[in-house]
């Protein structure tokens, strides 16, 4: 019985060891972020909203929830944020794959490819942790930081 309980404790401990490590590049974009109309220009839509939560491992997952002017339409798309350059497939209303790169502690680079099309653009957090400004070829958006999530144990 003791070396049962003896394994349970080791497995909890290395599990909050791994949520404790959790690199710090992700923790500045973790939150939930909402569009603000006001600050964003070209970008056809009338609300969006990102929780971004840490993923195992590293990195972060994106859920974005976005409905479009006078309510036409909504959608949803989960993105698997790892700062490793390769492709992730993202799921949901706007599928494709994306590949990111920490520019900074406060900036990444994505590499869209929309069935062979491809496109990058930044998303930016300000130094004070308040806005994330995301610049694409021909869209400025503005969030707003709603809320704070951090990893594990900080």
């Amino acid at each position: 019985m003791f070396w049962k309980s003896f394994g349970v404790l080791i497995a909890m401990l290395a599990f909050s060891a791994i949520l404790m490590a959790q690199d710090k590049q992700s923790e500045p974009f973790l939150g939930i972020w909402e569009l603000n109309l006001e600050k964003t220009t070209n970008y056809p839509q009338q609300s969006q909203t990102m929780i971004n939560v840490p993923a195992p491992g590293g990195g972060f997952i994106s859920t974005r929830a976005t409905i479009g002017k006078d309510n036409s339409r909504s959608s949803a798309e989960i993105h698997p944020v790892v700062f490793d350059g390769k492709p992730h497939q993202t799921t949901g209303g706007d599928a494709r794959q994306i590949s990111y790169k920490l520019i900074d502690p406060y900036t990444i680079e994505r590499t869209h490819n929309r069935n062979g099309k491809l496109t990058v653009d930044t998303e930016q957090v300000s130094k004070d942790g308040k806005t994330m400004t995301v610049k694409q070829a021909n869209a400025l958006r503005i969030y707003d930081k709603k809320f704070t999530v951090k990893t594990a144990g900080r």
